[in-house]
């Protein structure tokens, strides 16, 4: 609820960090990598973004705005769909299984690919300084866990295909789906 009101309060340049998708999946991320097993980590990382979601809309509506349907039913879609895997690839990373570069390279993607998006769409109505950022820590975040965790090419390499390729797949998703939500 909390990420409504600070969108108000956050200075420009940070202010894309209360509403965004990347730093919800990074959270959802990092709480499934404190969890013991595999299958609560599958359902933390959506649980975290299914109330993120929800507290968004819920402190929106104390505040007076409108919550559209259609962007909440997306973005419920989006927990649900995407919290799966990053629950699985936060737990793989901070457990070091055999998934880790694909966990990392995931992550790293949404980072990556919700700055790709933010400079491209909508850096014209917001500061250029927190897409560029969600970019670089996207980067950083495979390259950090490359060293630490999977130190050999092949799942270094592995890793930083995932990030291209789930970036590319966010930066299309996202203009396919909120065109769909347009009016």
């Amino acid at each position: 609820m909390l990420t409504s009101y600070a969108q108000g309060v956050l200075p420009h340049g940070l202010a894309p960090l209360a509403n965004s998708s990347g730093s919800w999946s990074l959270a959802a991320f990092l709480l499934a990598a404190t969890v013991r097993g595999g299958r609560t980590a599958a359902v933390a990382g959506p649980v975290a973004l299914l109330m993120t979601v929800l507290g968004y809309d819920l402190g929106s509506l104390l505040r007076g705005f409108d919550a559209s349907l259609g962007f909440t039913a997306f973005w419920l879609v989006a927990a649900v769909v995407v919290g799966t895997f990053l629950g699985l690839g936060g737990h793989a990373l901070r457990h070091g299984t055999a998934l880790a570069p694909l966990g990392a390279g995931a992550m790293g993607g949404v980072l990556v690919g919700e700055g790709a998006y933010g400079l491209l769409a909508i850096a014209d109505t917001t500061s250029p300084v927190y897409w560029t950022g969600s970019a670089v820590a996207g980067v950083a975040l495979v390259v950090r866990a490359a060293a630490a965790r999977f130190p050999r090419v092949r799942p270094a390499l592995t890793a930083a295909a995932t990030c291209a390729g789930t970036a590319a797949l966010f930066v299309v998703v996202y203009r396919i789906g909120f065109f769909l939500l347009l009016p």
